[in-house]
């Protein structure tokens, strides 16, 4: 089964939503369809980047459910009798 993720991000120029599959953010080259202007797949590197970072967390939470850590992230009893 193929998933394909699609997202809304604004264009930088006229700041109309653009609405397509994640990998056509990817391409090096496109333009935005409301205003022509050409865009290049570094313009939006950093946000599909962290975008994809958060779909991979969420994912492998799904999968291996929710972290749980105490106060200082060790043993849960690290804490335990300190008045904090």
């Amino acid at each position: 089964m193929s998933v394909v993720t699609k997202i809304a991000l604004d264009c930088p120029y006229c700041h109309e939503a653009i609405y397509a599959a994640l990998n056509w953010f990817k391409k090096p080259y496109f333009t935005c369809p409301a205003c022509d202007k050409g865009l290049a797949a570094g313009q939006f590197a950093t946000i599909i980047a962290n975008l994809e970072r958060s779909v991979e967390a969420n994912i492998e939470e799904m999968i291996n459910g929710a972290q749980h850590s105490s106060c200082c992230g060790n043993k849960s009893s690290c804490c335990s009798g300190s008045g904090n």
